[in-house]
């Protein structure tokens, strides 16, 4: 019977030990603290331009070229036509919202280096080229749809 209370008592003493072990960093004098991982946390892409293409207007999806974070930019098509920023830095995440009941693309006429298809009512990213320049760009289902996209 003694032994059987010797046991028990070193079971105890030592899930109270491990109790005390994994409480607060604040009862054992300790400074210690465990991060979260963060759920905005772009993921490594390579250089090349790469097109994601998120449901709805609402939603969002992100790329970047290296493993600074990159600026983000907005071209909106609407009633056949680009909104496009005055111009965009080298490497930045561009959404592209199109308003449209039409699908569209934003597609670089020359060499680019980008070709985002975004369904009608919807939203997709792409990363703007590494190259500062003037980029053409064209809807290939509406031709006549024409902007530039100036990388600066």
């Amino acid at each position: 019977m003694k032994t059987r209370n010797g046991i028990f008592a070193l079971m105890l003493a030592a899930v109270l030990t491990g109790a005390t072990a994994c409480g607060s960093g604040a009862e054992s004098g300790s400074s210690e603290s465990v991060a979260a991982p963060s759920e905005s946390a772009a993921p490594n892409e390579s250089a090349a331009p790469e097109a994601t293409m998120t449901p709805g207007a609402g939603g969002s999806a992100t790329s970047s070229a290296s493993a600074e974070p990159a600026e983000e930019a907005m071209i909106t098509i609407k009633d056949f036509e680009y909104e496009m920023p005055e111009s965009i830095a080298p490497g930045s995440t561009v959404t592209v919202v199109n308003e449209d009941d039409a699908p569209h693309t934003v597609t670089a006429k020359d060499d680019g280096g980008f070709d985002v298809d975004v369904p009608a009512g919807e939203t997709a990213t792409f990363t703007a080229p590494e190259e500062a320049g003037e980029y053409a760009v064209i809807c290939t289902y509406h031709p006549e749809m024409s902007a530039s996209l100036v990388i600066s």
